[in-house]
């Protein structure tokens, strides 16, 4: 599933698994055995390089839900998908 989204959200970016690794300063082959998903067990420090390539954030690509079109909407409007400040008890009482 996770290679999945993040196959998705770099086709949807008009990215090549070339350009991504460039981005991300990985190897090539790894992207693709990560889009394979011969690589189940993804560091977060390589999703997170991943997710900042492609404009989305870690929960996106993580998450099990979604179609293609949140794919799109993802890379075309990054901010949309960006987790909202949590303020705390005493700064929502102020």
């Amino acid at each position: 599933m996770l290679g999945q989204r993040i196959k998705s959200a770099r086709e949807a970016a008009e990215m090549t698994q070339e350009q991504l690794a460039a981005a991300t300063g990985l190897k090539q082959f790894h992207i693709s055995r990560i889009e394979r998903g011969g690589i189940k067990d993804v560091m977060a420090e390589t999703l997170l390089r991943i997710a900042r390539a492609l404009h989305v954030t870690t929960d996106f690509l993580l998450s099990a839900e979604g179609t293609e079109d949140d794919t799109s909407a993802a890379t075309s409007a990054p901010s949309r998908h960006r987790p909202k400040s949590r303020r705390t008890k005493t700064e929502a009482q102020e």
